[in-house]
């Protein structure tokens, strides 16, 4: 009986352990499923810091301010303050924040040194077309603020049934002086200027009048007739030189006390695009490049809310084959050479959901591709599927996540990936693991959620912000010591700044090995305006490392030692070094991958302070740079020979006086007894 128990016994064990063994196999499939999709993402919230109660409308700038070595945060929300953030806390640095509590503002920092000292300044452009400086310690700069003059616009020009007027003809109806029948129009900045060559500042402008300049009722320029305040919209782009306009301050300094608000008609070239009646706006940077790719002089490309692309050469004419209609460009337009055939390709997005590949030499169309929703911070490029060929990365407002081939713009397997909610910012192009596997692709939807895809999908993480953003997110070492990687710095719509990151320090040796360094500045995002390639072959400039331990320079020149960095062997470089804004050396074709190199440059002569620049650029116009804060005293080595010297000179003198010399015409002889 026993015997026959233990067999029924056996027999029930057996029976359950076959009847749940497909259950058990599903359990152990889900669990390597989850082994399999566990990722090496370890962001966490490094620190938080609340700069205002107004959303952010542009992103940061990451700079060293005040040269102590460490990145700054360089942050202008929308209304409120404007302050100066240390990268590895968060913390406002000394003199910070100020006061902006009358003042608007669309574009995110830029740096140019505008009195001269040799340690760039900040400037902060306002929506309403005022230029403010402020020195690294938050002093203003006042007698070097500007305002952009109105557009003058021929009065009631649409009394003519025009809707609008062809830019061929627009110089007729608006002018950049005032000239009788003509009405001044509005400036207005809605999105971040580009500062080309540390010197010219390409500003997209829109003109009209707004509702929050002007009361209800109030008679304006446009007369007593109210209905006619909304049918004067013009766009246009002014290129403004930065050193006549600090040459004018420093020449009326010398003469007499200058203007508070310069006008920068003198200073500043203005190119009208449109004019019309219905609201037209441009709402994005322009992109400045060489799109023919042979280091000529660069072109001005911009895109507006009325669906037309422009592109400019540098003096104002426009290029053959634009401009171009689409629908209305709701994202910046991306410049980048996808098919390795000379010349630069154009990725437009528009409203309507098409995202439109556009040869940039011949204006041609080269595909298209339907994604559907808004994207509004246009593209991201990069090597999505690792086959050696770049492919477009577009985020729409559905939440959907396109991966376009680069040459066909057809999808990529596996996309679109669809995310929780809409996405407002860009698509940050990173690589968290450096040495293999794809690159990821990072971005916040609008519930808060922030999205950590690998481009393969093999990976997929999600860190919930709570805070949601519209501008781009930036990738920065914002704090190498203790923190592994690079951050992630998201500015949220609350007017807060919040930096993610591994938390794990780093090892020493990593922080010294040249390598890493050069990963570290290739996959940086340090300003919202980049729309760059994202890939692990660009050349990249290092100043050698022992030269950061210099401090002070006594000599009356400097030799600079830095190597470029270049997967290509024998790729050439224009190089450029700036002492704060001012150009003090060039040289082209460098070629890189030929180890070590030197270049010497003179000092300045009077006693002082300066960030010393040195920079490169390759045929596509992909700008790497490095920087040394350095003291400069040539006079002190003058001193220092003085003060050898003089103990000698005091002691011939004090011997020849008291012993005399045989030569009787040099000193007189003394004797210490009367001679017969």
């Amino acid at each position: 009986m026993s015997c026959f128990l233990k067999i029924l016994l056996w027999f029930f064990v057996f029976q359950k352990s076959y009847e749940d063994d497909p259950i058990a196999s599903k359990q152990q499939f889900k669990d390597s499923e989850k082994l399999k999709r566990r990722c090496p993402y370890s962001l966490r919230k490094l620190w938080q810091t609340d700069v205002s109660s107004f959303p952010f409308a542009a992103s940061p700038l990451i700079a060293d301010v005040n040269g102590d070595e460490k990145w700054d945060i360089v942050v202008a929300p929308f209304g409120e303050t404007i302050t100066v953030a240390e990268g590895d806390t968060g913390k406002h640095l000394h003199g910070w924040p100020r006061h902006n509590l009358d003042k608007s503002i669309h574009s995110s920092p830029l740096q140019f040194d505008i009195d001269g000292d040799g340690v760039l300044d900040l400037l902060f452009i306002t929506s309403k077309g005022e230029g403010l400086f402020y020195s690294k310690d938050g002093y203003q700069l006042h007698i070097y603020n500007f305002q952009i003059d109105p557009a003058y616009v021929k009065s009631r020009w649409f009394d003519e049934e025009n809707n609008y007027v062809h830019y061929k003809n627009i110089h007729e109806s608006v002018l950049q002086m005032p000239s009788p029948g003509y009405i001044p129009v509005d400036p207005h900045v809605f999105d971040t200027p580009v500062l080309h060559d540390k010197r010219f500042l390409v500003i997209p402008l829109s003109f009209f009048f707004s509702d929050d300049d002007y009361s209800e009722g109030q008679n304006g320029p446009w007369g007593s007739d109210a209905k006619q305040k909304d049918k004067y919209y013009i766009t246009a782009v002014a290129i403004l030189d930065l050193k006549k306009l600090h040459l004018d301050v420093q020449e009326g300094q010398s003469k007499a006390k200058p203007a508070s608000v310069i006008k920068t008609s003198p200073f500043a070239r203005v190119v009208f695009l449109e004019l019309q009646q219905s609201p037209v706006f441009n709402l994005f940077s322009p992109t400045v490049i060489d799109v023919d790719c042979d280091f000529s002089q660069s072109e001005i490309i911009v895109g507006s809310s009325s669906g037309t692309l422009y592109m400019l050469t540098w003096d104002g004419q426009h290029r053959q084959g634009f401009p171009r209609t689409f629908g209305s460009i709701s994202g910046r337009l991306t410049a980048v050479n996808l098919d390795d055939t000379p010349g630069m390709e154009l990725v437009v997005t528009d409203k309507t959901g098409n995202v439109t590949c556009v040869d940039a030499v011949t204006a041609k169309n080269k595909w298209s591709a339907r994604v559907g929703g808004t994207s509004f911070a246009g593209s991201s490029i990069v090597d999505v599927n690792m086959d050696g060929q770049l492919d477009v990365v577009v985020a729409t407002s559905e939440g959907n996540v396109f991966a376009l081939n680069g040459i066909t713009g057809a999808v990529i397997p596996n996309y679109p990936y669809k995310a929780s909610k809409g996405i407002s910012g860009n698509v940050l192009v990173t690589k968290f693991n450096m040495i293999h596997g794809p690159y990821d692709l990072v971005f916040l939807s609008d519930d808060g959620v922030l999205h950590i895809l690998a481009s393969d999908h093999s990976c997929e993480s999600q860190v919930a912000l709570a805070d949601t953003s519209l501008v781009d997110m930036l990738l920065h070492d914002l704090s190498p010591l203790s923190s592994r990687g690079l951050e992630v710095l998201v500015s949220t719509s609350d007017g807060s700044l919040v930096c993610l990151g591994s938390g794990q320090p780093t090892p020493r040796e990593e922080l010294e090995e040249e390598e890493s360094q050069v990963i570290m500045q290739r996959l940086a995002v340090p300003g919202g305006s980049s729309n760059k390639p994202l890939s692990l072959d660009k050349g990249v400039i290092l100043l050698e490392q022992w030269m950061r331990h210099i401090k002070e320079v006594t000599g009356s020149t400097l030799d600079i030692y830095f190597t470029i960095h270049s997967r290509v062997r024998g790729e050439l470089f224009h190089l450029r070094v700036y002492m704060g804004s001012e150009l003090v050396h060039a040289e082209d074709n460098i070629k890189a991958s030929l180890g070590l190199q030197s270049i010497t440059i003179q000092t300045p002569e009077q006693p002082g302070q300066a960030q010393v620049t040195v920079l490169v650029f390759d045929k596509t116009g992909y700008v790497s740079q490095d920087s040394l804060h350095l003291r400069f005293n040539q006079l002190i080595l003058l001193d220092l020979q003085w003060l050898v010297l003089s103990p000698f000179i005091a002691m011939i003198i004090i011997l020849l006086v008291n012993h005399g010399f045989p030569a009787k015409d040099l000193l007189p002889v003394t004797f210490p007894f009367k001679s017969k």
